[in-house]
């Protein structure tokens, strides 16, 4: 009689223990992912012109929450610069100088555009066994850009040489509003290749930002890591 006590006290036990086992299980790992991409829009082009110097390939850096397996929100933040000199000379004409009056400029500029997007990102594709995923994305871009430019201006009006600096400054800004496709291949559980292709249509009245009506296109190109699951 006493070892069937013995071994129905042990199965108690060990049923006692099992749910407390599975309360101190590892939790999920967190569904995050980042990215860096080159980047190109109508507001930062590819900058290869001569005597260009500054950022040739304007690049994104991306960072995003997986809130359902088909659901994704990111945030990107793209960023560029570029400064050339520029200088010319020649004679401009009216009627109480028709010798012409000489004039001289030279200067600098210098533009810096930052692009800041909030995005949904939707997957198309139903398996997400499938090492090609098809998305789409919707969702805001704020547009910023501040430009500079100095320099000096020389003519001879009055027959004199006269010597005039100058430097202008200025910043625009503009919201828009972004919608578009992705697509992303799996190169390894962690590491994908993708790319997005989006339009923009600008909800603000500056003209730099209302080229085409508004409507312009943008694209990045890039790695993406995933971390956990």
């Amino acid at each position: 009689m006493r070892y069937p006590s013995v071994i129905a006290l042990s199965g108690l036990l060990l049923q006692v223990s099992l749910p407390g086992q599975a309360q101190t299980a590892p939790a999920p790992a967190p569904r995050f992912f980042v990215g860096l991409a080159a980047y190109r829009s109508y507001y930062q082009p590819l900058e290869s012109r001569p005597g260009v110097s500054g950022f040739a390939v304007p690049l994104q850096l991306t960072a995003g929450y997986q809130l359902r397996p088909r659901l994704a929100v990111q945030v990107g933040l793209a960023y560029s610069g570029s400064s050339y000199a520029y200088e010319g000379e020649g004679y401009f004409y009216n009627l109480n100088r028709p010798q012409g009056t000489y004039y001289r400029y030279t200067g600098k500029s210098n533009i810096r555009t930052a692009s800041a997007s909030v995005l949904a990102r939707y997957t198309l594709t139903r398996k997400p066994e499938h090492r090609l995923q098809f998305d789409a994305l919707g969702g805001f871009t704020l547009e910023y850009r501040r430009g500079a430019d100095h320099g000096t201006y020389i003519d001879s009006v009055g027959g004199s040489r006269n010597e005039n600096p100058y430097d202008n400054r200025g910043t625009d800004n503009a919201l828009l509003l972004t919608a578009g496709l992705g697509t992303r291949y799996r190169l390894t559980p962690r590491f994908d290749l993708s790319l997005d292709l989006l339009l923009n249509r600008s909800l603000t009245s500056p003209i730099y930002f209302n080229y085409q009506g508004g409507l312009t296109g943008s694209a990045a190109l890039g790695l993406r890591y995933r971390f956990g699951k």
